[in-house]
């Protein structure tokens, strides 16, 4: 079943955050709400936080409060308050207008399923069921998913496929899975801290980042979330567990001083302030702010969490605590929420933003260490851990009842790893795979580098990978990785270094073997495609660029950062870029082109880049993250059926009037950023001898020009500075 055709029904935050999310997906959508206006409302409010991947998305959204739009509904996604009356009510009141096979899932984060369906009339229950979409929808990877069957399928079909994101199976439980163990994890935290006298800085740094939590941290983390909805949130779970659950041992609902806080409006980022206001000040036991002050444990700054555990100082032994509580709770609830431990770590990665779930972590510090820190009472899931080797093995993971089960690859989802392939080139910084599929032997270039960053072997990476296409019989090329970036750009202490060289031939030499790479790409005899995730960046883009089809996921960061390093793009990036937006339509294809490398910033998304130009109407952008690669290498697979290599074809030279920096220098650059964009603007142009109304170079000699008029800008001792700078630091240098 594929679902094109969706209903929100309720449009407050959440609400209108999934309308939003499905029109960006490309889906027809109809938001309902108790009356018109307030409908179009959440449409307001999702446009001003920028809840669409682009503003005209919101026109695939129809506001209104006529039930009668439901009829030819595929999937209805009820999203109003947390009040089983008022959902049972609903359901009664929508069903004469849906259609026999329509879709009935309810948005709710703590009523359990059963009850829902008692309102549910029973031709639809098989139907029905849970989507919990966590907040806010258009960055939250999670949706915990309850169904079953057919309903189940198309649900995670169209929830991981088309709206890129994760369907996590779960039980129907209390909290269903992520709010279970991750409202235990902070509830233990905030007691341990008062047992242990450890004050907020210092228990959100000790559990903090060597356990790859959220800068946030605990305290933090509540701030964030609000303090006003501590009471709802853990006051329902709470009254929804079974007596004995542990959590009901640290309650956080009725908490005093939390309360405290809200009655005062301190409910956090929704307020004046929270337990933090600001960065500089805390709150103390008197509900008063005092100076933010930085804690003196030996364990900040510590990146290893089991050095962290094994520090006997207060921070230690309460980030200890915190660990072995929660490894301890998600031991024991894991038979009744979730078929294996890899689930719980899910809810944990994706609906609290840790790097690593609290059973990934427990392997990572050492699973034998992890039970001796138990002493006698080792929970029986650590137990089976230990002597299974750990919670995961090679493509497997512990049950929730300690026996050893396979990791089930999730539906159209491809990587490097798992695919079956040959190594046709192996060098340090890369290798080259070659997959067969229908279409014949496709290649992939995957680099080694970090961030996948472009110094000069990775290119020498790229130009076996075109030497191998004759000898390997390859019919098409891919460029993709399973990391979670596409690539960081070039070099930069490589440009730094050759720039303080002083040596104009050493600098032109760098840029030209960036430019040669990228243009043997782009002429290469077969179909080259990018899979292209995170970021895409500098020489990254420019790569892409060079590419005959883009498959990008929607929210990759997609730019030319090189003002801020002290030179433009000069891999070919300047002349791809005018070359796509002439071939978009881009009627004044010079300015655009020159506008966006001038200012140095990035896409907002994929879709920006797209109805920009630089990404044609051929090349494709996905919601999900995960299924970049296969789609990828079905693009490649299509293109060399009928492929015909690009022609070095003319580009024209811009006339030269109005000149196009004339708006520079413009408000918050520097003198040095408008020499960079002026030998920009002047290589762009044609020169005053020649006739500039039809002075056009070819793709190959306006690269090479692109080169010539790059390497004196690298050259300048400001510009020197730039590039060791950010280098030195990742941060831009504004002299």
């Amino acid at each position: 079943m594929s679902i094109t055709k969706v209903a929100v029904i309720g449009a407050g935050s959440m609400g209108s955050g999934i309308a939003a999310l499905c029109a960006s997906a490309g889906m027809d959508v109809v938001l309902l709400d108790q009356d018109a206006e307030g409908a179009q409302r959440g449409v307001e409010i999702q446009l001003k936080r920028k809840g669409f991947h682009l503003p005209e998305f919101a026109e695939r959204v129809r506001a209104s409060d006529d039930y009668a739009l439901l009829e030819d509904r595929e999937w209805i996604i009820e999203a109003i308050f947390e009040d089983l009356g008022a959902k049972h009510s609903l359901y009664q009141a929508i069903e004469p207008h849906l259609s026999a096979d329509a879709l009935l899932s309810s948005n709710t984060s703590t009523l359990p399923l059963a009850s829902l369906l008692e309102g549910v009339p029973e031709a639809r229950r098989d139907k029905f069921a849970i989507t919990h979409f966590f907040n806010p929808p258009k960055v939250m990877r999670l949706v915990e998913l309850i169904a079953s069957g057919s309903t189940e399928a198309a649900l995670r079909t169209t929830i991981e496929q088309t709206l890129g994101k994760i369907a996590l199976e779960c039980r129907d439980t209390p909290g269903f899975i992520a709010n279970r163990v991750g409202c235990y994890w902070m509830a233990a935290g905030v007691a341990r801290a008062r047992e242990f006298d450890v004050s907020y800085e210092l228990a959100d740094a000790a559990f903090g980042r060597a356990f790859g939590i959220p800068r946030t941290g605990i305290f933090g983390l509540l701030d964030y979330i609000g303090l006003q909805l501590v009471k709802p949130i853990w006051k329902s779970l709470e009254t929804a567990l079974p007596a004995g659950d542990p959590l009901l041992d640290v309650p956080l609902g009725d908490d005093s001083f939390i309360e405290g806080l809200v009655s005062r409006g301190l409910t956090g980022r929704t307020g004046e302030g929270g337990f933090y206001r600001g960065r500089d000040e805390v709150i103390n036991s008197s509900y008063e702010y005092v100076p933010r002050t930085q804690p003196s444990d030996p364990v900040v700054g510590l990146k290893d969490p089991r050095e962290v555990m094994d520090t006997d100082s207060p921070g230690g032994r309460f980030a200890r605590a915190v660990f072995l509580d929660t490894l301890a709770y998600c031991c024991e609830v894991a038979p009744s929420i979730a078929d294996h431990v890899g689930l719980i770590d899910e809810g944990l990665t994706l609906g609290f933003g840790w790097k690593k779930g609290i059973f990934a972590l427990a392997d990572a510090i050492g699973i034998d260490h992890v039970a001796s820190a138990y002493g006698a009472d080792v929970p029986e899931l650590v137990s089976a851990a230990a002597q299974a080797g750990g919670f995961y093995g090679e493509g497997s993971v512990l049950s929730s009842t300690g026996s050893r089960q396979e990791l089930a690859p999730r539906e159209g989802v491809v990587t490097l790893s798992s695919l079956d392939t040959e190594t046709i080139v192996s060098l340090e910084a890369g290798a080259v795979y070659a997959v067969s599929t229908s279409a014949g032997r496709i290649g992939i270039i995957d680099l080694h580098t970090p961030m996948n960053s472009m110094p000069t072997p990775a290119l020498e990476v790229i130009r076996a990978a075109l030497d191998a296409v004759p000898s390997s019989n390859l019919v098409a090329l891919v460029i993709a990785n399973d990391k979670p970036v596409f690539c960081a750009g070039a070099d930069l202490a490589s440009i730094a270094a050759a720039g303080e060289s002083g040596s104009a031939s050493r600098v032109e030499s760098l840029i030209s073997d960036g430019s040669e790479t990228l243009r043997a790409l782009k002429f290469v005899p077969v179909p080259v495609v990018a899979a292209v995730r995170g970021v895409a960046l500098g020489g990254g883009f420019e790569t892409a660029l060079a590419c005959d089809r883009i498959v990008a996921h929607a929210d990759t960061r997609l730019g030319f950062p090189e003002r801020t390093v002290g030179l433009y793009p000069g891999w070919t990036g300047t002349i791809s870029s005018l070359e796509r937006l002439k071939a978009a339509g881009v009627e004044d294809y010079h300015q655009k082109a020159f506008d966006f490398i001038a200012s140095a910033r990035n896409f907002s998304s994929a879709f920006e880049a797209q109805k920009a130009g630089f990404l044609s109407s051929d090349d494709v952008v996905l919601m999900s993250f995960d299924h970049v690669l296969a789609h990828a290498l079905l693009e490649a697979a299509d293109l060399a059926a009928s492929y015909t290599p690009p022609a070095d074809a003319s580009i024209e030279m811009y006339s030269g009037s109005p000149a196009l920096d004339h708006d520079w220098p413009i408000e918050g650059t520097t003198e040095n950023d408008h020499v960079i964009v002026a030998k920009l603007a002047e290589m762009y142009t044609a020169p005053t001898s020649s006739n500039s109304a039809s002075a056009s170079l070819s793709f190959t000699e306006f690269c090479e020009r692109e080169v010539e008029f790059d390497v004196p800008l690298v050259l300048l001792p400001a510009n020197v500075e730039r590039a060791k700078h950010m280098a030195a630091t990742r941060k831009p240098l504004n002299n």
